[in-house]
């Protein structure tokens, strides 16, 4: 395994292209559409980011695979892996790949869709017993962000049988875009050592994050590719999210995490220490809402488009 810690959006597209003809794929193994609870970007405009710049992405929707039945459906000449992410009732996030569209659907219909129906944020459910149902459908299962902040990575958090569940997932998440640099090595040192394939992705919410992170592995189709993935055979591109731009970001995530909950009903559930823990952050950063202004270009943020985004999308809690 290596990984580069360098920006995808500064490589010719032409380079990623190139890899691609001769059996090689760039995907980002790790992104959000509008469907996701918690995300804006579209479908046709993140497919077509993926057609210019020539690599394939994952949509991993939180719980939901509208977006990924969607990229399946307008994959037109862009590589396409279903996936979903999965939280369960331990509070961590698990990515899910599927060798085709039918298998992804039948696990939501038969899985995800009945577990969801009372709190749509976290499944009710232990994440190894998830594991065990998603490999009934040829799933490859991936732990997310495994020290993530917060409390959504496995190793942030106590599991009984820890070592149970680490037998029961194929490939770790080393390189996530919206991660810390200190928390992804962690990750990396962590997937190494239980010897475990790795994966990276951008973590995104927005189209302009789509491809911050890549996983380049050989395979000419779905099933090529991950089991070069799970074989150990895999590069990592990309670089982390500007620390700045990624704690507003994330506050602005939740907001709407929260303001969704409302809407359904489930205020209550989110009414915990992390609640109290977003309104302090947010009071700490809004002093450095500024400084994302002023250096919106160089991260790579339209300063009116994030403005007027964040407007749209989110409100007070």
């Amino acid at each position: 395994m290596q990984v580069f810690y360098s920006r995808p959006r500064f490589i010719p597209a032409f380079m990623f292209k190139t890899l691609k003809s001769i059996g090689f794929q760039a995907v980002d193994m790790h992104f959000h559409s509008e469907y996701s609870l918690d995300a804006a970007s579209s479908v046709r405009s993140s497919l077509a980011k993926c057609r210019q710049r020539g690599y394939g992405v994952a949509i991993t929707d939180h719980n939901e695979i509208r977006g990924a039945v969607k990229s399946w459906k307008q994959r037109q000449h862009v590589f396409v892996i279903p996936g979903i992410e999965a939280s369960t009732i331990e509070g961590t996030h698990t990515l899910y790949y599927f060798y085709d569209i039918g298998l992804c659907k039948q696990f939501y219909n038969d899985i995800i869709a009945p577990l969801k129906k009372n709190n749509p944020f976290f499944l009710p459910i232990a994440i190894d017993k998830l594991m065990d149902k998603a490999h009934r459908y040829n799933a490859v299962a991936c732990v997310a962000h495994p020290y993530g902040v917060g409390n959504i990575g496995i190793k942030k958090i106590k599991i009984d049988g820890m070592r149970r569940v680490a037998k029961k997932f194929q490939l770790a998440e080393a390189l996530n875009g919206s991660n810390l640099r200190k928390l992804n090595r962690k990750a990396i040192a962590w997937a190494r050592h239980l010897d475990k394939g790795i994966v990276a992705g951008s973590d995104g919410h927005l189209t302009k994050e789509l491809g911050n992170a890549l996983t380049i592995a050989y395979g000419y189709d779905i099933e090529s590719f991950l089991h070069s993935l799970i074989a150990n055979r895999s590069a990592l591109l990309g670089n982390e999210m500007n620390i700045f731009v990624n704690a507003i970001r994330q506050i602005e995530k939740e907001k709407k995490y929260f303001h969704d909950a409302r809407k359904l009903g489930l205020g209550r559930l989110w009414v915990t220490d992390h609640v109290n823990e977003l309104h302090k952050l947010e009071q700490k950063m809004s002093h450095s809402r500024h400084y994302i202004h002023k250096h919106a270009r160089r991260v790579g943020l339209d300063k009116d488009a994030y403005s007027n985004y964040v407007k749209l999308r989110f409100g007070g809690f």
